[in-house]
């Protein structure tokens, strides 16, 4: 692999040992004079047939207001051997501003798989350690004639604290065929790599997996600081059309920090009602915070995201954002097994006091920040955890889900209670089993339960600006009614669209002994 470095930034990569190869930042300090700004910091030449070869080139310039001069230009030792590179930048060679050298690589592939390498350009700058890196993999007619799946297609980790491991996940290679494949690379790389680390079992180097068998492995996870960490599992067989790739991610949790606040209820956009038509609720039980944000995605179809986000520093909680697709709102019986999670971002939540915050996130590359508050539509409960039987409780604000516990794991409905009145956010999965959210005001009734209309949403994109809650617009689509046995216990009866549907429902306790409100 290439050397660590005093550099800045992580290329999430295979290197031709399959670790992550570190970049140098091409922006310099804003106040140094002489500055380098390459055309390239990153070859891609993607399949290349063996036998044949294909050629890319970079240029470096001085894009500063004073002249430098290179220190160092060579080859990194651990460059494949398919590459060979020529450069017009030389030791010793000083640009003046504007003035500019080249960077010509080769690569030839004499055998299939994945490979990599790098040119140092170090120099007198304020991006001393200058480098550029290329990757490209090797394939012949085998190309293709194969596929991988790995069960469960992505490894979510949850919540570790700080310097623990956690129980070991397990991992299949599932090849999917038609033809056999021969595992050539099996890598963790990624900018958090370190705190991952697998045991090959019955996947290694140069096993060979038959159409329709699979290997398995196991993963384990020790957050090394707080916060989201992030890798992947990468493969490579001269059988696959490219490197099959999962995502790994897990939370570190700062064992130090324990803040008695409770920020558990509905919270939307600060000022109240400037951007009503989309919010985020808190199943908020000792340390961490369960988000369900409810928005919209491109097209402007109802869309939830949900994250699982510790405490990292006081009043500070931060975490992975997922999307999740699974069986349709009236599957019968729901089955927990077809529920998918995929990775698109992260999100920071960062409380000033118990009713003002930021929500600050990125979602598939895109990042805003938002400030929040609570959503008061009457009086606000005090939330804390729980000192008793939640059975006790006679507020119903929690996230709740299907009973038994865990029986139907994929779906929930979030309750916020204020006064006599609850308002209810259930986040489902439509009839072709993409995200889905309605939701319901539901004052209480004279039967003791608590029943409204269930709306369907549309609205501007997650990431308008401004975001206008002129264009947001309701549809009724049926009717929500909440009957409790007991603070803890409870039915959950529905019409959507003309289907008619009851669920038995409980609080979700991910964190004893949870969370009450009064």
């Amino acid at each position: 692999m290439l050397p660590a470095r005093t550099i800045s930034r992580f290329c999430q990569r295979v290197g031709d040992l399959g670790f992550a190869l570190l970049l140098a930042a091409t922006a310099a300090d804003a106040t140094a004079a002489g500055q380098i700004c390459t055309s390239a910091d990153t070859i891609e030449f993607g399949n290349l047939a063996v036998g044949n070869r294909a050629t890319a080139s970079a240029t470096v310039s001085n894009c500063g207001d004073a002249a430098w001069s290179f220190t160092s230009v060579y080859v990194d030792p651990a460059t494949g051997p398919e590459f060979h590179v020529d450069t017009t930048c030389t030791i010793g060679l000083t640009l003046m501003p504007g003035a500019t050298c080249g960077v010509s690589v080769v690569f030839a592939p004499t055998a299939t798989g994945q490979t990599s390498g790098g040119l140092w350009l170090d120099n007198t700058t304020s991006t001393p350690d200058q480098l550029i890196t290329f990757y490209g993999r090797g394939i012949n007619s085998e190309s293709g004639s194969a596929s991988l799946a790995f069960v469960p297609a992505s490894a979510n980790f949850g919540v570790q604290p700080v310097g623990t491991t956690s129980a070991p996940l397990s991992i299949e290679l599932h090849n999917q065929g038609p033809a056999a494949l021969t595992l050539s690379a099996i890598v963790l790389n990624g900018p958090e790599v370190y705190d991952f680390f697998g045991f090959d079992n019955g996947c290694v180097f140069g096993a060979t997996i038959a159409a329709g068998d699979s290997c398995s492995m196991t993963l384990d996870f020790r957050p090394q600081a707080p916060g989201l960490r992030l890798a992947n599992l990468v493969i490579d067989s001269p059988q696959l059309a490219s490197l099959a790739i999962m995502q790994i991610s897990g939370v570190g949790q700062s064992v130090s920090v324990n803040s008695p606040a409770n920020y558990e209820g509905l919270w939307w956009a600060a000022p109240s009602g400037s951007e009503a038509g989309w919010g985020i609720n808190f199943a908020h039980q000792g340390q961490i915070i369960f988000a369900t944000w409810f928005t919209y995605d491109p097209t402007g179809k109802g869309w939830w995201l949900s994250m699982t986000a510790p405490e990292v520093a006081p009043g500070i909680y931060s975490g992975a954002l997922h999307v999740t697709t699974g069986p349709a709102f009236n599957a019968v019986p729901f089955n927990p097994g077809q529920v998918t999670s995929t990775l698109v971002g992260s999100a920071t939540l960062s409380f000033s006091d118990a009713n003002d915050a930021t929500f600050a996130y990125t979602v598939n590359g895109m990042t805003q920040t938002k400030s929040i508050t609570c959503q008061v539509f009457g009086p606000l409960p005090v939330c804390a955890t729980a000192t008793a039987s939640l059975a006790a409780a006679t507020n119903y604000t929690d996230l709740w889900w299907a009973s038994p516990a865990g029986s139907e794991s994929g779906w929930g409905v979030n309750l916020t209670q204020e006064g006599n009145t609850i308002f209810a956010t259930w986040f489902t999965y439509d009839l072709d089993g993409t995200p889905m959210w309605l939701s319901a005001t539901a004052p209480s009734t004279a039967s003791g339960g608590y029943s409204g209309t269930l709306y369907r949403t549309t609205g501007p994109a997650f990431n308008a600006l401004p975001f206008n809650p002129a264009n947001v617009a309701l549809t009724p689509v049926g009717t929500a009614t909440f009957t409790f046995s007991d603070g803890n216990d409870g039915v959950f009866a529905y019409v959507v669209n003309g289907i008619a549907q009851s669920k038995n429902i409980t609080r979700e306790v991910f964190q004893g002994p949870g969370t009450v409100c009064q």
